[in-house]
């Protein structure tokens, strides 16, 4: 069902964001250092090369600034001057780097660090960039190895999040993050990766190393499989007119034969149910 869109391989494809505003979908290329943007009507991909790895970003209350989560900081970005302005350095211990992230509901933006080395050890945890006050915190949740899966549900009151590692994504009661607890766990070979939650309330997960994208339903019951051509799926997004196009980045990195369909950028259409506006940061802007 999934469809490979040419000209936009990554070697490590994550992050998929929609803008409704420039009908953009722009997603990073991790260790490629690279932002992209695909205009899904007439196929161009433009990119940006940044002075280091891009883990995740929000788009702002200006179509033309992203919040970037680069390696060692945070800051904004014009995209059309190229102009970075730093808000503030990388949380937690050394030698981490800024991973996951997604704005909740009310236009903070959570996100998530983890080892930058080899040798991945859980010292990962998720914080929040306060949008009144730009100011960093740290979500009193359990350190974690590979952090994913960020997303909240339609009303705002539920965060999930993952620990790849582990194979499980969790949730909790959000803002107060109580009642922590395991909202599913994968079955089969693949790990959790990135996630995304429709307008019905149900989570698009994508399987890293597992070929698929699943669909699981408030409860955490799998409600639909799509198979996908690429070995290491890792994040969906809906978006496009009606917001009811299923795109997912994916990943060859680290593969010892990987095919021409993998680290591209993939998409389904005539989904279950359409997603909705993304979240903006509304942190003042420089």
């Amino acid at each position: 069902m999934f469809k490979t869109l040419t000209g936009t391989t990554s070697l490590l494809g994550e992050c998929p964001v929609w803008c409704e505003r420039t009908e953009r979908l722009f997603w990073t290329d991790i260790p490629g250092c690279e932002l992209l943007a695909l205009d899904p009507f007439s196929g161009e991909v433009q990119r940006w090369s940044l002075p280091e790895p891009l883990g995740s970003f929000a788009l702002t209350t200006n179509a033309d600034v992203l919040l970037l989560g680069l390696a060692s900081c945070l800051g904004y970005c014009n995209l059309s001057t190229g102009r970075f302005s730093k808000i503030t350095a990388t949380p937690g211990v050394p030698g981490t780097r800024i991973n996951d992230g997604r704005c909740d509901r009310m236009g903070n933006f959570v996100f998530s660090t983890m080892d930058a080395g080899e040798q991945v050890q859980t010292i990962g945890r998720f914080h929040r960039l306060n949008a009144a006050a730009l100011e960093t915190e740290t979500l009193d949740l359990p350190a974690v190895a590979i952090p994913n899966s960020i997303c909240f549900s339609p009303d705002g009151y539920t965060m999930y999040y993952a620990d790849s590692l582990q194979g499980c994504i969790f949730c909790c009661d959000y803002p107060s993050l109580e009642n922590q607890r395991v909202f599913t766990t994968v079955n089969g070979q693949g790990a959790p990766d990135g996630s995304c939650i429709d307008t019905q309330g149900f989570l698009w997960n994508a399987e890293w190393g597992g070929s698929r994208v699943v669909r699981y339903a408030p409860d955490g019951r799998v409600d639909r499989v799509i198979e996908s051509p690429c070995v290491q799926t890792t994040c969906p997004v809906l978006g496009g007119p009606g917001y009811a196009t299923l795109y997912s980045t994916s990943a060859r990195i680290g593969l010892d034969k990987p095919t021409d369909f993998d680290g591209t950028l993939i998409k389904a259409e005539a989904v279950l149910a359409a997603g909705s506006p993304e979240e903006r940061f509304t942190g003042r802007l420089h």
